[in-house]
Protein backbone atom coordinates (compact mmCIF):
# COMPACT_ATOMS: atom_id res chain seq x y z
CA UNK A 1 0.00 0.00 0.00
CA UNK A 2 1.31 3.40 -0.99
CA UNK A 3 1.10 6.17 1.59
CA UNK A 4 -0.96 9.25 0.81
CA UNK A 5 2.19 11.38 0.77
CA UNK A 6 3.90 9.01 -1.70
CA UNK A 7 0.75 8.88 -3.82
CA UNK A 8 0.64 12.68 -4.02
CA UNK A 9 4.31 12.78 -5.02
CA UNK A 10 3.72 10.14 -7.70
CA UNK A 11 0.72 12.06 -9.03
CA UNK A 12 2.78 15.24 -9.28
CA UNK A 13 5.60 13.35 -11.01
CA UNK A 14 3.13 11.70 -13.41
CA UNK A 15 1.63 15.05 -14.38
CA UNK A 16 5.09 16.55 -14.85
CA UNK A 17 6.25 13.61 -17.00
CA UNK A 18 3.08 13.68 -19.09
CA UNK A 19 3.63 17.40 -19.79
CA UNK A 20 7.30 16.74 -20.62
CA UNK A 21 6.34 13.83 -22.88
CA UNK A 22 3.76 15.94 -24.72
CA UNK A 23 6.30 18.72 -25.30
CA UNK A 24 9.01 16.27 -26.38
CA UNK A 25 6.54 14.52 -28.70
CA UNK A 26 5.81 17.79 -30.50
CA UNK A 27 9.54 18.42 -31.00
CA UNK A 28 10.14 14.86 -32.23
CA UNK A 29 7.17 15.02 -34.59
CA UNK A 30 8.33 18.35 -36.03
CA UNK A 31 11.84 16.93 -36.54
CA UNK A 32 10.36 13.91 -38.27
CA UNK A 33 8.00 15.97 -40.40
CA UNK A 34 11.05 17.98 -41.49
CA UNK A 35 12.66 14.79 -42.79
CA UNK A 36 14.50 13.22 -39.82
CA UNK A 37 13.56 9.53 -39.95
CA UNK A 38 13.62 7.23 -36.93
CA UNK A 39 10.68 8.18 -34.73
CA UNK A 40 8.33 5.60 -36.23
CA UNK A 41 10.96 2.89 -36.72
CA UNK A 42 10.10 2.22 -40.34
CA UNK A 43 13.74 1.63 -41.25
CA UNK A 44 14.68 -0.42 -38.18
CA UNK A 45 16.85 -3.35 -39.12
CA UNK A 46 18.19 -1.81 -42.32
CA UNK A 47 21.39 -0.63 -40.62
CA UNK A 48 23.57 -2.30 -37.99
CA UNK A 49 22.31 -1.51 -34.48
CA UNK A 50 25.33 0.70 -33.71
CA UNK A 51 24.58 2.91 -36.71
CA UNK A 52 20.84 2.93 -36.09
CA UNK A 53 21.27 4.40 -32.63
CA UNK A 54 23.83 6.90 -33.93
CA UNK A 55 21.46 8.26 -36.57
CA UNK A 56 18.36 8.33 -34.37
CA UNK A 57 17.41 11.98 -33.85
CA UNK A 58 18.10 13.36 -30.37
CA UNK A 59 14.45 14.38 -30.10
CA UNK A 60 13.38 10.73 -30.56
CA UNK A 61 15.94 9.55 -27.98
CA UNK A 62 14.71 12.15 -25.47
CA UNK A 63 11.09 11.16 -26.09
CA UNK A 64 11.91 7.50 -25.48
CA UNK A 65 13.72 8.30 -22.22
CA UNK A 66 10.81 10.37 -20.90
CA UNK A 67 8.40 7.66 -22.03
CA UNK A 68 10.30 5.00 -20.08
CA UNK A 69 10.12 7.11 -16.91
CA UNK A 70 6.44 7.83 -17.46
CA UNK A 71 5.58 4.16 -17.94
CA UNK A 72 7.41 3.27 -14.71
CA UNK A 73 5.56 5.94 -12.69
CA UNK A 74 2.19 5.02 -14.19
CA UNK A 75 2.78 1.33 -13.45
CA UNK A 76 3.72 2.15 -9.86
CA UNK A 77 0.45 4.08 -9.57
CA UNK A 78 -1.51 1.12 -10.94
CA UNK A 79 -2.37 2.50 -14.38
CA UNK A 80 -2.69 -0.26 -16.96
CA UNK A 81 -3.15 1.88 -20.07
CA UNK A 82 -0.47 3.98 -21.71
CA UNK A 83 -0.68 7.77 -21.76
CA UNK A 84 -2.93 8.53 -24.78
CA UNK A 85 -0.31 10.25 -27.01
CA UNK A 86 2.14 7.45 -26.19
CA UNK A 87 -0.49 4.87 -27.13
CA UNK A 88 -1.15 6.61 -30.45
CA UNK A 89 2.57 6.71 -31.27
CA UNK A 90 2.83 3.00 -30.46
CA UNK A 91 -0.11 2.28 -32.79
CA UNK A 92 1.48 4.24 -35.62
CA UNK A 93 4.82 2.51 -35.06
CA UNK A 94 3.29 -0.96 -35.39
CA UNK A 95 1.39 -0.28 -38.60
CA UNK A 96 3.35 -1.62 -41.54
CA UNK A 97 2.74 -2.19 -45.20
CA UNK A 98 3.92 -1.24 -48.65
CA UNK A 99 1.39 1.58 -49.03
CA UNK A 100 1.98 3.21 -45.63
CA UNK A 101 2.99 6.86 -45.73
CA UNK A 102 6.62 7.57 -44.91
CA UNK A 103 7.68 8.82 -41.50
CA UNK A 104 7.55 12.54 -42.40
CA UNK A 105 3.95 12.20 -43.58
CA UNK A 106 2.99 10.12 -40.54
CA UNK A 107 4.52 12.79 -38.32
CA UNK A 108 2.57 15.53 -40.04
CA UNK A 109 -0.64 13.51 -39.78
CA UNK A 110 -0.04 12.98 -36.04
CA UNK A 111 0.71 16.68 -35.57
CA UNK A 112 -2.56 17.49 -37.32
CA UNK A 113 -4.42 15.05 -35.03
CA UNK A 114 -2.92 16.71 -31.96
CA UNK A 115 -4.08 20.16 -33.17
CA UNK A 116 -7.70 19.01 -33.40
Amino acid sequence: MVSAKREAALEKERQSLEAAYSAALLVALRDCADGRWGLFGQNEGTLPASLESRYLPESAKRLAAIGDELVAVREEMGFVDLFAPMQRLAELRTERGPNRPGEPRLAQMFLDELKE
